[in-house]
């Protein structure tokens, strides 16, 4: 009999939790499971990041409610929460709908949760005293999960530290991703994100490096530091595919360094890792990580690579092996490593080689399915 999967997020958004649960969908064995996908703000109403009024957390409590009774309704084997405030509000619900299946008789479902890089990791942008809050809902959140799998070794570790759950019930399983990625060409790419640029009055200059990053405009990705770290390498162009609550502020400091005709932000389209061979070099400057798909398919393109040392990033990155890791929020060594591998094609070439020779040996999609496949059973 195959075994319902309710995969449940927080937001329907595009970012690595959601490529997490499609890949998941997508691949596993059709015989053996059957899954269906809920989200925050979509078939779930009450579910999302806003907290209404802050004192009384009303919509969470609405999407409590919620979810227990869409929990009655789909009687799933298996409940998979994906993301913080889906992973504490889900586990809440199961508690409820626990108490109906002990009274009507029915199988209670196993509850895992997938933490995609631990919101109280001590590098996010947050304050000691909303870290320590995320840490006790956790907690209170892991009493009613029956496993919960970490991205990263890295967060393996801190919800030991943290002491989120015992050990039993934690484990590690990397993210993979499927080797065979349709990229466009590097010529057919820049012309694509050319394309995309806003209407203005100059032309970009030709035979220049393109510096590049993919990912959601939020304090933790940290791109101040990469906007920074263009003053010091004066003959490049740089952009950022992607948005989010940042945008203003950083299109406020690019204009303060006077990169605006240096530095452009483009709008994403759902599957941005097919322009990433028009960079030259990809760029990683985060505070807070967990297993970056996007690194993980940069490398897969055969770029360059320069990453911050943060979460699970050391597990995918080996300084001068595979790519260059600098420390966080230090713009002038983020330029110093971009300009290496730019004046160094050979050192470049070595190090985007090995690259993608480690993501199909150690990150690929089919091992990530089976490891996740063996705790659903």
């Amino acid at each position: 009999m195959k075994q319902k999967i309710l995969y449940i997020i927080t937001k329907d958004d595009v970012g690595g939790a959601q490529k997490y649960v499609n890949d998941l969908i997508e691949n596993l064995d059709k015989n053996l499971f059957e899954a269906k996908l809920l989200r925050g703000g979509k078939e779930i109403k009450w579910l999302s990041n806003k907290i209404w009024p802050w004192f009384l957390f009303l919509n969470d409590w609405l999407a409590i409610l919620e979810l227990a009774k869409i929990y009655k309704k789909e009687q799933p084997d298996i409940i998979h929460l994906n993301s913080s405030k889906a992973g504490v509000i889900g586990s809440l619900a199961t508690k409820i709908y626990k108490i109906s299946c002990h009274l009507l008789h029915v199988a209670c479902p196993k509850v895992i949760f997938t933490a995609h890089g631990w919101v109280f990791n001590p590098t996010n942008a947050l304050s000691l005293p909303i870290r320590w809050f995320y840490i006790l809902f956790h907690k209170i959140a892991a009493l009613f999960q029956d496993k919960i799998i970490c991205v990263s070794e890295y967060d393996y570790k801190l919800a030991l530290q943290y002491k989120i759950a015992p050990a039993f019930k934690l484990i590690s399983i990397h993210n993979g991703i499927d080797p065979n990625i349709k990229f466009l060409d590097r010529e057919t790419a820049k012309g694509e994100i050319l394309k995309k640029l806003p209407t203005s009055d100059f032309r970009l200059p030709t035979n220049v490096p393109w510096i590049g990053s993919i990912g959601r405009l939020v304090k933790e990705k940290n791109y101040e530091t990469f906007i920074k770290a263009a003053t010091f390498i004066p003959d490049a162009i740089f952009f950022i595919i992607g948005n989010g609550l940042e945008l203003t502020n950083l299109q406020q400091t690019i204009n303060n360094l006077q990169l605006t005709k240096r530095f452009f932000f483009i709008e994403p389209c759902g599957e941005d890792y097919k322009y990433l061979k028009a960079f030259d070099v990809f760029v990683m400057s985060s505070i807070k990580e967990g297993l970056p798909y996007i690194l993980l398919e940069a490398m897969t393109a055969e770029l360059p690579i320069v990453v911050t040392e943060t979460g699970g990033i050391p597990e995918i990155i080996k300084n001068h092996e595979n790519g260059l890791m600098v420390s966080q929020k230090n713009p002038e060594m983020l330029a110093k490593a971009v300009l290496g591998l730019i004046k160094n094609k050979n050192i470049a070439n070595e190090l985007k080689t090995t690259a993608k020779k480690i993501v199909q040996e150690k990150f690929n999609l089919k091992q990530m399915i089976t490891k996740t496949a063996l705790v659903y059973s």
